[in-house]
């Protein structure tokens, strides 16, 4: 036993800090102390003790899921800190509990229970008090952020959130308005809490209301009002319901950026108000001259990167849960800035944007706009793309890879044509410059639909080059005179180019031919499934090497030894419905007889993803029992799915990552009584990293 077990556990703990000199706290420092035996037997000393916040930060980084002593020295652990009437000391010795995956997992119950009265006291408590308030409004931000997370009940705080009728003491203030809008984010139900912002911050008259208190906090209230408009534009089920939540927006990020000299709220009403002019545009069945206009202009758009960058260099001290979403925010904003100002480059070039660049951006808007990140937001993120997939589709980048693919083909067929006599390649080139021709009126938005002569509906193209040259219209009657064997020519060379153009470098491209060629001994990568399964190869690759390049700051649990499935569960899942929508399904129950992580959902078959998280080094396709598992999920559909593994041990932390083609591999495994195998894709992702400038 160390000589820091002698004693009593606040001296052994305080020996150790000294000893430390400031620096992190051996791993070896549970047992150094004793062990988890003697913190759950005497951790309920430390009560209200500088000491609590040091063992609170040591239990919440050495616990282990499943690890029954660490279970129960957090337990007593998180009561000492119930028992602990100074705010200063609640607040840093229940953050590492909540910044901890096991720690919370273990003690979110407790603490909710607990927190709940220590919060509500505040509204009891007849004569304001600075110390028990401060003390009532860090636990009520540390009940929201439980809560969030999925302990305790939302109906319960937002009851609670809701008994606040008035401007009261700031530091309430201010924890009722950022949990408000915690609550907006995470529960559509909340909205009606918005009113509980504008009385605290003052925007309503109350009777009996101090509006020296409201007048302290106007400035929180105007950008919770703004990020709750936000919020409900990118919820809204149309363009037309949108509309009048983003001039909400902008009118409380106005105030907050002039009135208050707001510098996060300066770039958010920049691209509120880009965006603002995008959707009506739309609406107005103009969007390139919305996209020529000033909200849209270069200036505007390179001002926008330009102060989120200012705002995050001057923030980078931000100590609040509540601060780093808000430089998530503005990030992901400045992202969606820099590919509209893109699309605006491409625009003059006729093919423009691709429009599932800007449909992910604001996606990840939405995401990062959420005051607090916790789990998938299903339902949301679904909405989000169902409004924004035919906004995009529809609006300023209507058919821009289609057309984007019609101008290299028909620059293909001129390079062609100069050395070759062929007169069947000239008739394509020739239909090709026509229909071309008429795809850049209407992407400049020169045709309309229309009808044939004598009012009759015009024949149909071919789907591709229909969504090219509207139906009815001039230029479609006159397409439609070219000989329907060079149209079939051309429909088939742009879908084969649509379906090739994924953004694989040669690399990517090599590996994803290599495992379309192992594929190919599968019975069932036949007809339909090629196209499908081509296509979310290309997502999985991309999915790959996205994270693979990710930093600390975008990507954190990658960096995480304590990450579980789940962390890379919810991040591949939104990866995929962000861009499959609703063919994306999590966690559907009755398929082979279990709970498959992720289903993708076709028409006439579905393709499982199962998810694990393993810290062993064994290669993936030794690892029989999830081999196992996942190929279970193939009993009544094709029998090919995906194996995707956060891998915690397998790959040296502290150096490069594989290389690609290691990540992602393919295998056929054998079913006994089956003559068919099943094939499995399997994907590594490298967890544990050390950012680099770390690495030793």
């Amino acid at each position: 036993m160390s000589d820091n077990a002698s004693g009593s556990l606040i001296e052994a703990v305080l020996a150790m800090a000294q000893a430390s000199g400031g620096k992190a706290f051996p791993d070896t420092a549970v047992a150094d102390l004793g062990g988890w035996a003697r913190l759950a037997t005497e951790a309920a000393t430390l009560a209200g003790t500088p000491v609590l916040p040091i063992v609170s930060n040591l239990a919440a980084r050495d616990a282990e899921l499943g690890d029954a002593e660490a279970a129960a020295a957090l337990e007593v652990i998180a009561d000492a800190i119930l028992a602990t009437d100074q705010p200063t000391l609640l607040k840093d010795s229940v953050e590492p509990l909540l910044a901890s995956a096991v720690a919370t997992q273990v003690t979110g119950a407790k603490l909710a229970a607990g927190l709940e009265p220590l919060a509500s006291a505040f509204l009891t408590r007849q004569d304001r008090d600075a110390v028990p308030d401060l003390l009532s409004a860090d636990a009520l931000e540390a009940l929201t952020r439980l809560v969030a997370a999925g302990h305790g009940s939302h109906f319960a705080l937002m009851a609670l959130l809701e008994k606040f009728k008035k401007p009261t003491a700031v530091p309430m203030a201010r924890a009722v308005i950022r949990c408000v809008s915690t609550a907006v984010d995470i529960w559509p139900a909340a909205d009606q809490l918005v009113g509980v912002v504008r009385v605290v911050g003052g925007l309503e008259p109350v009777e009996g209301g101090d509006t020296s208190l409201a007048a302290e906090v106007e400035s929180d209230a105007a950008w919770a009002l703004a990020m709750a408009g936000l919020v409900a534009a990118l919820r809204a089920s149309t363009l037309t319901e949108m509309s009048p939540h983003l001039e909400e927006a902008a009118r409380y990020f106005a105030i907050a950026a002039t009135a208050y000299q707001r510098p996060d709220a300066r770039p958010m009403l920049a691209i509120i108000n880009a965006l603002r002019e995008l959707v009506a545009g739309i609406l107005a069945s103009d969007p390139t001259a919305a996209m020529a206009g000033e909200p849209l202009s270069p200036d505007v758009l390179g001002g926008i990167q330009e102060q989120v960058h200012r705002f995050s260099v001057n923030s980078s001290g931000l100590d609040h849960w509540f601060g780093d979403s808000k430089v998530s925010t503005l990030r992901a904003w400045a992202h969606l800035a820099a590919d509209l100002d893109e699309m605006r480059n491409q625009l003059g070039k006729d093919g423009f944007y691709q429009a599932e660049v800007v449909i992910n951006d604001l996606l990840n808007v939405y995401l990062s706009s959420r005051a607090f990140r916790v789990g998938g937001r299903d339902a949301d993120i679904a909405g989000v793309q169902d409004l924004i997939q035919p906004v995009i589709e529809g609006g300023f980048a209507s058919n821009s890879s289609h057309l984007c693919n019609l101008e290299e083909y028909t620059a293909q067929l001129i390079d062609a044509a100069t050395t070759s006599e062929d007169e069947g390649l000239r008739e394509r080139l020739d239909a090709a410059r026509n229909i071309l021709r008429a795809a850049r009126r209407v992407a400049k938005g020169g045709e309309t639909p229309g009808k044939a002569d004598g009012g009759a509906p015009s024949a149909p193209l071919p789907p591709l080059i229909g969504t090219l040259v509207p139906p009815g219209s001039p230029d479609a009657e006159l397409i439609r005179h070219i000989a329907p064997a060079t149209l079939a020519a051309i429909e088939e060379r742009l879908d084969h180019v649509a379906a090739a153009r994924r953004h694989l470098n040669l690399v990517h491209a090599e590996l994803f031919d290599d495992l379309r060629k192992q594929l190919a001994s599968s019975p069932d990568y036949r007809g339909d499934v090629i196209a499908v399964l081509d296509e979310i190869l290309v997502l999985i690759i991309n999915f790959v090497a996205s994270r693979g390049g990710g930093q600390s700051n975008h990507y954190k649990y990658l960096f995480d030894p304590a990450a579980n499935e789940n962390a890379i569960h919810e991040d591949l899942y939104n990866y995929l419905v962000g861009i499959l929508g609703d063919r994306a399904e999590y966690e559907v129950s009755h398929v082979g007889g279990g709970r498959v992580d992720i289903r993708l959902k076709f028409d006439k078959f579905a393709l499982h993803i199962e998810m694990k998280v393993d810290s062993t080094h064994l290669p993936m396709e030794d690892r029989t029992a999830y081999l196992k598992q996942a190929a279970t999920y193939q009993g009544n559909d094709i029998r090919i799915g995906f194996l995707v593994a956060l891998r915690h041990k397998a790959f040296d932390p502290t150096g490069p990552p594989p290389h690609i083609k290691a990540l992602i591999t393919h295998t056929a495994f054998p079913i006994d009584g089956d003559p068919v195998p099943r094939h499995m894709l399997l994907v590594a992702i490298p967890g544990s990293r050390t950012i680099p400038s770390h690495s030793r």
